[in-house]
Formats: C-alpha cells, structure tokens, sequence
C-alpha cells in the first residue's frame, strides 16, 4: 500500500520533538512527507533566529531530514505561485502540493490557508495533532512502535514516556494525550 503523502509546512519541522515523531513515522513509511528547498530554509531560519541554534547545528539538522527523506523534496512549483489566492507568505507551500498532486499541507497556520484557495487545488491544510491522530487511528500499532522507538533513541537526557508526552503536548496535544493512555494500558 502507498503511504498517504502530505505536504509538511516549516512550522510543523521546527519544533524538535513534533519534527522527530513526523521524521520517524516517514522513516516506517506511515506517510510520505514533501516539502521544498523553500520550506527547509524557513526551517533553518527559524532555527537559528527564533530558537537561537547554531548555524553549524540547524545545518546538521536540515541535512539529516535531507538524507533521512531523500524523496520528499518537489521542484517546479515556483511558477505556479502568482495563480494562488492563500496568503502570501504561504503560498510556495500551496503551490509544493500542487506540483506534487499532494492532498494534504500539515500545517498550524491555518489562517493562512483558507478552504476557498485549497479546495479547487484538491488540497486541505490540517494541525499536525490532527494528522498525527489520523495516522494514529489508521495503524495504532505502527505509530505506537515508531513513536516508542523515538523516545528510547533519547539519551541526553533519556525520556521516560510521560516527559515525552509532555514535550509533544505543546505541539500536538490530543496525539500526546492518547500516546499517555495507550502507555498506561
């Protein structure tokens, strides 16, 4: 079975936690993920402007993704861009899932992708928490293990699962929610 693709927006690769359980369910092919030169430098300037990283370190972080999903970057979306009617600033993102015929941006700016500018693209924009949940309920084993597997690979410091569900709640609350009480089954 081909994996549900989706278009991941740079604010959804920034935080480390969201972006490593994003990363590791691509890794066990639950989704395929797409993105751009693009999005991956908004990604690498968030990381260095807002959360201060090292350029050395947001480098290394964006050649890992790189490497780790070498098929998820889309070309020849550019021209695409002036025909868009979502926000601006968003519109490359649009214009990624177009080119990639991708039916889903994973995104927590919905604002600025309204369903009047997606829906003759055959795009919608949805929260990670809410894609994560979706993933979540079309394999809860697969995801469990990825996520499990995520959180054992932390060794400095190591995460027991409630501080592991605890650093996701900020970016995806119900996902981490559900991950506790599976953990506590």
């Amino acid at each position: 079975m081909t994996p549900p693709r989706a278009v991941l927006d740079a604010c959804v690769l920034v935080p480390i936690a969201l972006c490593d359980v994003l990363m590791e369910l691509a890794d066990d092919r639950l989704f395929r993920p797409l993105w751009s030169e693009t999005i991956l430098g908004e990604v690498e300037r968030a990381l260095t402007d807002k959360l201060g990283l090292s350029v050395d370190r947001a480098g290394y972080r964006i050649e890992q993704m790189r490497l780790a999903q070498p098929r998820a970057a889309v070309t020849g979306f550019e021209a695409l861009i002036p025909g868009l009617r979502n926000h601006p600033k968003d519109r490359h993102v649009l214009a990624v899932a177009v080119q990639a015929d991708c039916p889903v941006i994973v995104t927590e700016n919905l604002a600025d992708f309204p369903a009047e500018a997606l829906h003759p693209h055959g795009v919608t924009a949805v929260r990670a928490d809410d894609f994560l949940l979706q993933l979540l309920d079309q394999d809860e084993a697969a995801v469990w293990a990825a996520v499990e597997r995520k959180r054992v690979s932390y060794q400095r410091p190591p995460r027991t699962r409630r501080q592991f569900c605890d650093r996701l709640t900020a970016t995806a609350p119900r996902f981490a929610a559900r991950l506790w009480d599976m953990a506590a089954r």
